[in-house]
């Protein structure tokens, strides 16, 4: 087995992690998000914000890794993560104006 078969191996494998790394994040995140009565609570911007960090980097991993990394995914993905930590909390600008 030469290097080549080995790194296309390896790169197959990684991509397989990475992409079964996603579903898993945002169930174990929904799942954490349960009450102990089977309630659920509230999704807020915390949760949010935690979920699109944990989910974006291993696609950019995965997108980087099979050379398919290009500007316009560089720019939804930016325009994600900034929107999602642009936002602030309605909490803060209640509590500001009073």
């Amino acid at each position: 087995m030469s290097v080549d078969d080995a790194l296309r191996i390896s790169t197959a494998i990684i991509s397989i992690i990475l992409a079964l790394s996603v579903p898993i994040v945002i169930s174990k995140a929904l799942k954490n998000r349960e009450k102990p009565n089977g309630q659920s609570k509230g999704i807020g911007w915390q949760f949010i914000r935690y979920t699109t960090i944990a989910t974006s980097l291993p696609i950019i991993a995965l997108l980087a890794l099979n050379n398919a990394f290009t500007g316009e995914v560089c720019a939804v993905l930016a325009g994600i993560l900034g929107y999602a930590f642009g936002k602030a909390d309605e909490k803060r600008i209640e509590g500001s104006e009073e």
